[in-house]
């Protein structure tokens, strides 16, 4: 039985069950009162509650409109992506390693992380840590082959397009944004080169990517954390350790910051230091340094640079950054949207704030070339396309600013007269049309260049022509060369038949190049390293002492001898200046023992039959 008394009823008396009961009005009102005050809150708290609803929804609606425009923006570098994987794959399948990739694979695929690790300290590779750490993690999860390691380097690059995508997305508009881009990513030889191979290059672009797109946040938040300013410090610190131009890059980022806070008023101290203290971690590659230093004296391979690199460089004589027949394209689309702009009267070309920080260090990458070039006249050379690798990011912002002050007339308002309405529709749609097919042709050209490839042949199979090969096939094959012999033995079903010869004198010889003591030193460090490997990578005393015959194949004119003091990197230049083996020049021709016969040079090698006589007959220098 109920007895509660209910609190808007004060004078209820008896049970439910008796239905009997006195009201007083006079108590009744307050309640009444409160009770039409609560019935009112709660019906503004459920109609405020029906507005926020509302809201709510209104902002679902825009975050799934922007979702939908975001998820349809990444498409194109997307496509991007995939058409750089592809052409990898695709040039992977044709092409075989070469010298500097097998640097890196034997470097990688070594079982034992000691083992790379002593590898890493003598003088074969005069690169930092980082590369051959992750490549051989990669390695041990993914395997040695062609396509596996080149990968890891076309994957860096793929997700340097993203990122250089993202940042410059947040300033400029999408197609602006796409041509830049894509037209550098998709088209340089230096980048389509190195996504097809298995060294740094690839980690280097990225990590100056991700460098840029935090360098592009510190303007959008002024005062950054203390965990922004670590992953600035981290990233700087792993530019560094991956190739031996990262703190020139590096420093170029600081020397941006500095030049665009300059011109904002700003003094960031903290952020500064970041970058200066991921310097200090050098420190412990510095006695690594000097021994790998060792291997260039008293000669390195590199030349000192001339005009005609710096041009190369510039894309003024190559196509380092921009393909020229794309560059061509590209131009006659700029040049119909700066007609509209006449057309229309709109060419008012403004640097807004936002775009100041990255066209600063788009500048300062871009002249970065020209300060090595400098260098390497002045100092000592270094200059090397593939080392210049990330200036590709100052080429994106500015062939992307460009874009973004030319394409600027597609949004501008369209006259309300009619006629002129009708007209500047049908020139914006032809705009639209040539930017697509633009960047249309861009996407497609990495794989359109790798089905252009031409399928190698397996290094020794054409050294000899048949008959020679089948009248001495039994013979050891001296090669005068290390990146061919390196292919050779690691390639050729008859790599023991190989040898190397180690031999100080006729690799300090002045005519033999500026990479023959480099040659010299990389291939004892080969065989000091890796011997079961290397094991016919001998000294010229025991090998003349074990053998009696024996082929020798040698440069296409065996007699070659290198200028001392040459200049320039052209690739016609290097074939015939940077490595001109001596030995035969110093060891065979002017000596009495043995007899030098020239069987013929129909391939890549002059081939030469040597046999030991006796002491007492005579062999005059070939000619």
């Amino acid at each position: 039985m109920l007895r509660t008394k209910p609190a808007c009823f004060p004078e209820w008396q008896g049970s439910l069950h008796q239905k009997t009961y006195t009201l007083d009005i006079q108590a009744f009102r307050p309640s009444l009162s409160v009770f039409i005050t609560r019935f009112i809150t709660n019906m503004k708290s459920e109609a405020h509650d029906l507005s926020t609803l509302a809201e709510k929804r209104t902002k679902v609606k825009i975050a799934t409109g922007l979702l939908k425009n975001i998820s349809w923006e990444y498409t194109l570098p997307a496509l991007a992506i995939f058409s750089l994987l592809i052409s990898c794959i695709i040039i992977s399948t044709k092409k075989h390693y070469w010298n500097d990739e097998l640097f890196s694979y034997y470097m990688t695929s070594e079982p034992s992380f000691a083992k790379m690790l002593a590898a890493f300290h003598d003088k074969l590779n005069n690169t930092p840590i980082l590369y051959f750490f992750l490549g051989w993690n990669w390695d041990k999860l993914f395997g040695s082959s062609e396509i596996s390691l080149r990968l890891f380097s076309s994957l860096g690059i793929c997700a340097a397009l993203l990122v250089t995508w993202i940042s410059l997305r947040k300033i400029y508009g999408f197609c602006p944004t796409s041509i830049g881009v894509f037209l550098i990513f998709c088209t340089s030889q230096i980048i389509l080169t190195q996504n097809a191979e298995a060294r740094m290059y690839g980690l280097f672009l990225i990590l100056n990517a991700l460098a840029f797109l935090l360098y592009t946040n510190f303007y959008k938040d002024q005062s950054p954390s203390t965990l922004l300013l670590i992953l600035n410090s981290v990233i700087h610190a792993a530019i560094i350790h991956t190739h031996l131009f990262g703190g020139f890059y590096s420093g170029a980022i600081l020397f941006s910051l500095l030049i665009s806070d300059r011109i904002f008023k700003l003094f960031r101290p903290k952020l500064y230091l970041s970058i200066i203290l991921s310097w200090s971690s050098l420190i412990l590659y510095i006695p690594t340094f000097l021994i790998q230093a060792d291997a260039g004296k008293p000669r390195t391979y590199i030349f000192e640079p001339n005009f005609l690199d710096l041009a190369d460089v510039y894309n003024l004589t190559a196509p380092s950054f921009i393909r020229r027949p794309i560059l061509l394209v590209f131009l006659f689309v700029m040049a119909y949207l700066f007609c509209l702009h006449i057309y229309r009267r709109s060419a008012k070309f403004r640097i807004s704030k936002t775009e100041i920080p990255s066209l600063v260090l788009g500048i300062v990458f871009f002249i970065i070339p020209f300060f090595i070039w400098i260098i390497s006249l002045t100092i000592k050379p270094i200059f090397l396309d593939r080392y210049l690798i990330p200036s590709a990011l100052g080429w994106t912002i500015i062939v992307t600013f460009i874009s973004a002050k030319m394409s600027s007339v597609l949004s501008s308002n369209i006259p309300e007269n009619k006629n002129l309405k009708f007209r500047n529709t049908i020139l914006r749609i032809f705009a639209y049309i040539l930017i697509f097919s633009l960047i249309t042709i861009i996407i497609a050209y990495p794989i359109s260049e790798a089905i252009k490839y031409e399928q190698e042949r397996i290094p020794g199979s054409s050294d000899m022509t048949s008959d020679i090969l089948q009248k001495y096939s039994n013979l050891p094959r001296v090669v005068t060369y290390s990146h061919s012999f390196l292919e050779r033995i690691y390639y050729s079903s008859e790599r023991n038949k190989f040898f190397y010869i180690l031999d100080w004198k006729s690799a300090t010889d002045k005519y033999s190049g500026s990479f023959g003591p480099q040659e010299y030193k990389h291939m004892e460090a080969w065989k000091r390293n890796f011997p079961n490997i290397f094991k016919n990578v001998v000294k010229s005393d025991d090998f003349l002492k074990h053998h009696d015959r024996f082929l020798v194949l040698d440069t296409h004119n065996y007699l070659c001898k290198c200028p001392p003091n040459h200049k320039g990197l052209r690739n016609v230049d290097v074939d015939f200046y940077l490595d001109c083996p001596q030995w035969v020049e110093t060891r065979l021709l002017n000596n009495r023992l043995y007899k030098v016969t020239f069987l013929n040079n129909k391939n890549w090698f002059s081939v030469l039959l040597v046999e030991k006589h006796n002491s007492n007959s005579s062999q005059a220098p070939l000619k």
